[in-house]
C-alpha cells in the first residue's frame, strides 16, 4: 500500500487494524487483499492496514424515481 506524500488522512488504531481515513481524493497504489464499496466509501484491506476512501459524489449512482 502506498499513498502520495501530499495525501491528507487521519489514522485510527485498534488492536487488530491501523485504519487510514483519506481526507483527499488520491489514488491508493498497491494490490489490496480485499476491496469493497459500502455506505459511500471504498474499503481497501492490506493485511492489518485498512484504507477508507470516500466515493466522489460525481461517481455515485443516483436513484431514478419510478413513475
Amino acid at each position: 500500500m502506498e499513498l502520495p506524500p501530499n495525501a491528507r488522512y487521519k489514522v485510527f488504531k485498534t488492536k487488530k487494524y491501523s485504519i487510514y481515513y483519506l481526507l483527499d481524493d488520491v489514488e491508493v497504489k498497491g494490490e489490496p487483499e480485499k476491496k469493497f464499496i459500502r455506505g459511500g466509501h471504498v474499503f481497501y484491506f492490506f493485511g492489518s492496514v485498512v484504507v477508507i476512501k470516500p466515493v466522489k459524489e460525481s461517481s455515485q449512482v443516483q436513484e431514478v424515481p419510478s413513475a
